[in-house]
């Protein structure tokens, strides 16, 4: 008996989350994958994450955190991790602890680079500010 079986050699696998960052402060999304479609919008700030939601040849199409959705070229993306923060207002804690000093507070939409998640908190940095915000405020990270 001879068993054969097959493997994806696509590194974006769609069972799990997996998200990508803008390498530039610029990056055209395009209604398909090729530089002959449509730029359909714009992205203006680098390390914004994008969810890969299907692959051909060397374009990804990505989902934002707004449900937009169209074709990034693999050259403008990162495998930097980045975060956008889904709640009106959040603070960013020296500790993974409410109680800890409080370094930052950061609006919705913002955009975070992020370092590491553990179950309830994550630690995000920019700029020189590093430190714990809780993950039910971002959207971005690898669940």
């Amino acid at each position: 008996m001879l068993l054969l079986i097959i493997t994806s050699n696509n590194a974006y696998s769609l069972n799990k989350n997996k998200y990508l960052a803008t390498k530039y402060d610029e990056v055209n999304v395009r209604i398909g994958p090729g530089l002959n479609n449509l730029v359909i919008f714009k992205i203006l700030k680098k390390g914004y994450p994008l969810q890969i939601t299907e692959q051909y040849e060397n374009w990804f199409q990505v989902e934002d955190f707004n449900g937009r959705n169209g074709w990034v070229s693999k050259t403008q993306l990162t495998d930097d991790r980045g975060v956008v923060i889904i709640k009106d207002s959040e603070k960013i804690f020296k500790f993974p602890n409410h109680n800890s000093k409080v370094l930052a507070i950061v609006k919705k939409n913002y955009v975070l680079s992020l370092s590491k998640c553990r179950k309830k908190w994550c630690k995000v940095f920019e700029n020189n500010i590093a430190g714990w915000i809780f993950r039910d405020s971002l959207w971005g990270d690898d669940d």
